[in-house]
């Protein structure tokens, strides 16, 4: 009696090839979409935050266009100019306006500073949206540098951070945000240098985040290829 089409050696593997690339499609693409994005929870409004006072600039030349091409700073990953520094200065006054709502816990001690698409690369893009909540805006998701801690003294104080361009950014106009936390990590003020617009330009080579998710991908579908040839080696022997 002949056997069935389904059950031959020829189809079963190739469905398990079929399942080995699916899976590495969705693990990469995951990946690319995912990685150097890490998400911050704070429920805190950023809106209810903004402080004027709170001033942040950067080695980016001025601009205030957010069209392509209109910046004259532009970086891209694994050239020269793949770098820019960022710093947040807070005031030494700045507590008098918060201490009624915060206390004791009105003093920023850390800064974290985060990249932004310009409000024109987010339109029609639901995976940038801004939200007011800081935890859940996907427009400011890109971190730059987590709690940098100001400088002690009783003057003005001020956070820097050396921020290198990855290799999984599309073509864009960007701006830094800088948040302000106190002691216990709540963000207390934030501000953002919207005078400083500069353009990433997409790298073309193979991104961290490919190079990983085809070497874990590929490990897996040659496992299921491999498990799967061990089982049928055993079935058969079992029937003989």
């Amino acid at each position: 009696m002949a056997t069935p089409w389904y059950k031959s050696d020829a189809f079963k593997v190739f469905m398990l090839a079929v399942v080995g690339v699916a899976v590495m499609m969705s693990i990469a693409m995951s990946l690319a979409f995912t990685l150097g994005a890490p998400k911050p929870f704070s429920p805190i409004l950023y809106t209810s935050i903004i402080t004027p006072s709170f001033t942040v600039e950067s080695t980016a030349k001025p601009c205030s266009s957010q069209e392509l091409g209109a910046c004259p700073t532009v970086l891209e990953y694994g050239t020269s100019l793949d770098s820019l520094t960022v710093s947040a200065t807070v005031p030494a006054n700045l507590t008098e306006g918060l201490e009624e709502s915060l206390g004791a816990y009105a003093t920023p001690t850390a800064v974290t500073f985060q990249v932004c698409y310009a409000d024109a690369f987010v339109e029609g893009r639901p995976w940038r949206a801004p939200k007011d909540a800081i935890g859940r805006d996907k427009q400011c998701g890109i971190s730059a540098c987590k709690s940098v801690p100001l400088q002690e003294g009783t003057g003005a104080r001020t956070a820097t951070c050396d921020y290198t361009v990855g290799d999984d950014l599309g073509t864009a106009v960007y701006y830094f945000r800088a948040l302000g936390e106190n002691d216990k990590g709540d963000y207390v003020v934030g501000n953002t240098a919207k005078d400083q617009y500069f353009q990433i330009n997409t790298y073309n080579g193979r991104t961290t985040s490919i190079i990983a998710g085809v070497v874990a991908c590929s490990v897996f579908a040659w496992g299921i290829l491999i498990g799967g040839l061990i089982y049928e080696y055993v079935m058969v022997k079992k029937q003989e």
